[in-house]
């Protein structure tokens, strides 16, 4: 015989849910440990402390527990996407770089990983790897302003002035009030009349 009542909820975990999107990260972070006491292994909630130890800077707490969701669920793209931008943010280029590459890997249309991982180049000053990789998410987001201006800014790192002058109109095309771009370009201006 059936019965009619079904399984009680992780209210906790719901909770908690709840809680981080609404930015309450105090409450929503003992909604999710009293769901780990529980279940030692519920990946939503060791990815929502890992989270919220993120938002709060609170970056080695962040780690650890994105490294417990790596090791309980394999890899994750998105898991490993956060992993990355902790380790940036503790100085750990070289775990953040892998981090973000796997992600990508995962998961080619993942643009979040893939700004990361362009922006890691950068940050190592691995200026080609990231011209590479911004041009390969500007094949599928071809107006994407962002990744267009740090184009642009990996071109000038490079001395290519001509490209750099190029991506700044492109930008111009899609936003013509954009001033970062206005500004550039102006810039490129002066420099190319005091090299004169």
């Amino acid at each position: 015989m059936e019965s009619n009542q079904s399984q009680p909820e992780n209210v906790e975990l719901l909770e908690g849910s709840q809680l981080l999107q609404q930015s309450n990260f105090k409450a929503a972070q003992e909604s999710y440990k009293q769901t780990l006491e529980r279940e030692p292994e519920n990946l939503e909630a060791i990815y929502g402390l890992g989270i919220i130890y993120q938002y709060e800077e609170k970056y080695e707490e962040a780690k650890r527990y994105f490294e417990r969701a790596l090791n309980f669920y394999g890899e994750n793209g998105a898991i490993l996407n956060s992993f990355g931008v902790v380790a940036a943010n503790l100085g750990d280029h070289e775990s953040a770089r892998d981090s973000f590459e796997k992600a990508v890997k995962i998961d080619p249309s993942f643009l979040d990983a893939q700004k990361n991982l362009a922006e890691i180049y950068i940050t190592t000053k691995e200026y080609e790897k990231g011209i590479e990789a911004y041009q390969e998410i500007l094949k599928h987001h071809h107006d994407d302003i962002e990744s267009l201006l740090n184009v642009g800014r990996l071109y000038y790192e490079i001395g290519d002035v001509d490209s750099t002058r190029f991506i700044l109109e492109k930008v111009l095309e899609i936003d013509s009030e954009n001033k970062f771009a206005k500004n550039s370009l102006k810039k490129l201006a002066d420099e190319e009349v005091v090299q004169a």
